[in-house]
């Protein structure tokens, strides 16, 4: 059997004991495994990479051996909270009534979001308070050949409305954006437009600016905010692409209102440096 099939095999076996772990014992789990694993050099400094990568051009640059603690904690909790997905798919929701009540019917909407927080349970929860959402998904996530906890994060994800997987190119998804549709579309994958994210030159997607200007379709952004100890997704009011005059303008006032929310709780956001495109000096 060759390492990779072996490794596979142990991830798939990890994966299927973790949907047996009780999720009150999660928290306590998790810190006393992020303890261990602090002491391996290779592992901490690991962490602080995804940090640094994400915040170095910011205010915050010097917090980052704080934050990428908790980073590797909230990383490795996600791991095991999608076996108990219940609280994932209920969590606070303000503002839904942008997705619902005071939309205009008449034309699209695009839903932006970052995978921030507890996003796989973004789309059930928006659903529990009358959102019915399109989820534009990579095609990775529908794969027969998965891995157990993969498949199960899919399921989680996927669970909050209509699946629409990313193929055709972007005029076959964009004859799906019609009135009345609102279509979720992630704003941080790896794409080929440069513009800056806290600071950092990266490349980013233009689908989802393209497709909202060519169908007229308001950008609603969906967030992950704290209030203490809690946490809410924030809905905010849409921006309307008729204010803009181009795609990119419109990228990069997304992509600004985002990092705002992202500089804020910097920690959960999910993989930094595998959420753009790299920039070729």
């Amino acid at each position: 059997m060759n390492t990779r099939v072996s490794l596979a095999r142990s991830v798939d076996k990890l994966d299927h004991l973790r949907r047996f772990v009780p999720e009150r014992r999660l928290p306590s789990m998790v810190a006393r495994r992020i303890d261990r694993l602090w002491e391996h050099d290779d592992y901490r400094l690991q962490q602080e990479g995804q940090m640094r990568y994400l915040l170095e051009h910011t205010e915050r640059a010097d917090e980052v051996p704080t934050l990428a603690r908790g980073f590797a904690a909230h990383a490795l909790l996600r791991t095991y909270r999608r076996w108990h997905p219940e609280g994932l798919r209920s969590q606070d929701v303000r503002g839904v009534e942008w997705l619902t009540t005071r939309r205009d019917a008449s034309r699209g909407l695009v839903l932006s979001f970052m995978h921030h927080n507890w996003y796989e349970g973004l789309f059930a929860s928006l659903q529990r308070h009358g959102a019915d959402i399109t989820i534009l998904t990579s095609p990775k996530i529908l794969a027969a050949d998965a891995s157990t906890g993969f498949k199960q994060h899919a399921r989680v994800v996927t669970s909050g409305g209509v699946v629409l997987p990313a193929t055709g190119g972007t005029d076959a998804i964009q004859a799906r954006l019609r009135p009345g549709v609102v279509m979720a579309i992630a704003s941080d994958v790896p794409g080929h437009t440069e513009v800056k994210f806290l600071g950092r030159r990266v490349l980013a997607s233009f689908g989802a600016a393209l497709m909202a200007m060519r169908t007229d379709s308001p950008v609603v952004l969906a967030t992950n905010r704290r209030d203490g100890e809690s946490a809410h997704i924030q809905v905010h009011e849409p921006i309307d692409p008729r204010d803009f005059t181009d795609p990119l303008t419109l990228l990069t006032e997304i992509l600004d209102r985002h990092a705002e929310a992202i500089l804020a709780w910097p920690e959960v956001l999910e993989m930094p440096r595998a959420r753009w495109g790299i920039v070729e000096d």
